[in-house]
């Protein structure tokens, strides 16, 4: 089944991940993305809500996937990882994350890339777990958590690869907001809604001039990252 869909709330476009499963990505998952992305930049919404499914946001990369895949459609893969986390948290409007369940590597990059991040209460975590599989975290990856948590979390969430649980997450001010779970997308659509007013007001610009500078040090690592990446994942495959 498709791994997006987009339906407008209003003034706000709701892009969702649901796979029918763990909103897992491998490469015709992160075209998706980057095509919803695009879809709706090319409309007149004011804000995009990013939603998961029931239980997953994202469990991240597809480990089922990455096996099969040689070494130069792995590196393929990270290439269009980043790009596609680039584009999310350059997204030229207001963006939240309305955050329903398990928010795991790419996943926590995904959330991360918003402009804030709602979530609904229970038993699910948030974070960057490359490093106890033991993959790398990627600069692009770095950076996100550089510009969205306390410097204290650094070492804890990209060395440690600490998973935080949503009261801690919102604690930590990850979330801005906890919500019961069949509440969270409303409130999420409402607080893109006013977001949105700022749509026009030279929104776009701020975001990339506060943002550029972090997209400017992961391009500049992409390169080498991609065949550094591509072989840890290929030799996993043994």
């Amino acid at each position: 089944m498709p791994i997006t869909s987009i339906r407008r709330e209003g003034s706000v476009a709701v892009l969702t991940l649901d796979d029918g499963k763990a909103n897992a990505f491998g490469p015709a998952e992160f075209q998706a993305l980057r095509d919803g992305l695009r879809e709706v930049e090319a409309t007149d919404a004011s804000a995009l809500v990013l939603a998961g499914r029931a239980g997953f946001f994202s469990a991240g990369l597809n480990l089922k996937l990455l096996p099969t895949l040689e070494v130069s459609a792995l590196q393929a893969l990270v290439k269009l990882f980043g790009e596609t986390i680039f584009e999310l948290f350059l997204f030229p409007r207001p963006v939240v994350a309305a955050v329903g369940g398990h928010a795991l590597g790419a996943g926590a990059m995904f959330a991360l890339a918003a402009d804030v991040r709602l979530a609904a209460e229970g038993t699910f975590k948030l974070g960057l777990n490359e490093v106890p599989a033991g993959l790398f975290v990627p600069t692009f990856g770095i950076e996100l958590v550089r510009a969205a948590a306390s410097p204290h979390l650094w070492t804890r969430m990209l060395v440690h690869g600490a998973t935080l649980p949503p009261a801690e997450a919102h604690a930590e001010r990850l979330y801005e907001s906890l919500h019961a779970p069949e509440a969270l997308l409303a409130a999420a659509v409402t607080r893109a809604a006013a977001l949105g007013e700022l749509h026009g007001t030279g929104y776009a610009y701020t975001k990339q001039l506060v943002r550029g500078p972090h997209v400017a040090v992961a391009k500049a690592n992409l390169g080498e990252e991609i065949s550094r990446l591509g072989a840890s994942l290929s030799g996993k495959k043994a």
